[in-house]
């Protein structure tokens, strides 16, 4: 390696796989001149070590980004999943990679050290991230960085660098509907959104999947309806309508439904925001399209449903969500269960477990109003059936077209 200089800056002279090479250093002064020159000598002995040393965390996401493409174009996961690792890797190139100029400069993998990703956590904290979030964006780094050591662009270890045991506790939410609180919302929504949240409960349905519905998979001749969830292969699935409260359900979503063009519905853009403010109008507690289809699984829990066959329902494929999230028993059908098992009715006099109908009852659709007009509510009221505890009842709103 010899050095020399042209004007005031230096240029080296080195060998690369047995051909001479001249490369300005870009420096002024010697000595960094010949730390410059010494690394490509290095680099031009060790091609494998220039490329560590040269890997970024943009390359590393970007792999983490063709990695997970792969994966949803083969089907085994969705492009929803895509844009949600595409969403953190956002985050983590904005503050890893940009100065408080917003300019981008690159950031070095083989530098990587646990104090940047603390120092990651602290922005993110300071520009109001939650936990959740924050384990989300560090679940995304550390894919990456798998990903990078797998293709030879680190050498590091996930677990020196990242927190030990960040995650926050999972706090599963519980919020569903019970049967009177739905008599008191579908009023308050416009025919196709009422119906559109009947489809949900009755299919457990995420909202994805309701935005794909079509018409023609309902057939309710065979008591049927197909639910095309892209999640996973598992989503898209045939859901049976066993119950009279599915089944009434589903009725009242066709009788409701204003689709064109084969589908079932029309779009619903602000479907989070409509159903906080319906709820609110409606005096319940507020409530979000998951929760609906939470709604479906507790209900058959209720029911007596098994998990396993509930998960199956809702497109699991497992029944670690259903246990954990979509199928708990709230405590009022806990206790029954439980004075039930140990021959024990003082806590719920002549309360039954079940009331035949998988815990449903049936749910007739009033008459169709015009498409701009919330469904309206019966002035007789929305009357649940008499006889039947209130967390197993069916109920019922009168329909001047049966």
């Amino acid at each position: 390696m010899r050095l020399f200089r042209r004007g005031r800056t230096w240029y080296a002279t080195f060998y690369e796989n047995g051909a001479r090479v001249q490369r300005s250093t870009k420096c002024m002064d010697r000595k960094a001149a010949d730390v410059v020159a010494r690394q490509w000598e290095r680099d031009a002995a060790d091609p494998e070590n220039a490329v560590l040393m040269s890997a970024t965390l943009s390359d590393a996401l970007n792999l983490l980004l063709r990695n997970r493409t792969e994966q949803a174009n083969a089907g085994r996961m969705s492009h929803g999943t895509v844009s949600f690792y595409r969403t953190k890797s956002g985050h983590l190139t904005r503050v890893f990679e940009h100065d408080e100029h917003e300019v981008f400069k690159p950031f070095r993998l083989a530098l990587l050290k646990a104090p940047d990703v603390d120092r990651y956590i602290s922005v993110r904290r300071a520009e109001g991230a939650g936990e959740n979030t924050l384990s989300k964006e560090l679940v995304a780094l550390r894919a990456a960085l798998k990903l990078a050591r797998r293709a030879g662009l680190w050498r590091g270890d996930p677990a020196a660098v990242l927190p030990i045991a960040f995650a926050p506790e999972y706090k599963p939410r519980t919020r569903f509907l019970p049967p009177v609180e739905l008599q008191r919302l579908l009023p308050q929504l416009t025919g196709d959104h009422a119906a559109a949240v009947a489809f949900m409960i009755a299919t457990s349905a995420e909202l994805g999947a309701v935005t794909r519905a079509q018409r023609a998979d309902v057939d309710l001749n065979e008591r049927r309806a197909l639910v095309r969830g892209t999640k996973r292969t598992t989503r898209w699935r045939t859901v049976p309508l066993v119950s009279d409260a599915q089944r009434s359900l589903m009725k009242y979503a066709l009788a409701h439904a204003q689709g064109v063009d084969g589908m079932l519905f029309l779009p619903w853009q602000n479907i989070r925001r409509d159903l906080a403010q319906a709820c609110d109008r409606a005096g319940i507690p507020p409530c979000t399209p998951n929760d609906l289809r939470r709604t479906c699984g507790t209900w058959l829990r209720q029911g007596g449903a098994a998990p396993d066959l509930i998960a199956a329902l809702m497109g699991h494929a497992d029944t670690r969500m259903v246990e954990r999230c979509y199928g708990r028993l709230p405590i009022d059908d806990l206790e029954r269960r439980l004075a039930s098992a140990i021959g024990q009715t003082d806590c719920s006099a002549g309360a039954t477990v079940g009331d035949g109908t998988g815990g449903f009852g049936a749910f007739n659709a009033p008459a169709r109003g015009p498409s701009n007009a919330k469904t309206p509510l019966n002035p007789a009221g929305l009357v649940p059936r008499d006889g039947i505890e209130p967390p197993t009842r069916g109920f019922s709103i009168l329909c001047s077209t049966d």
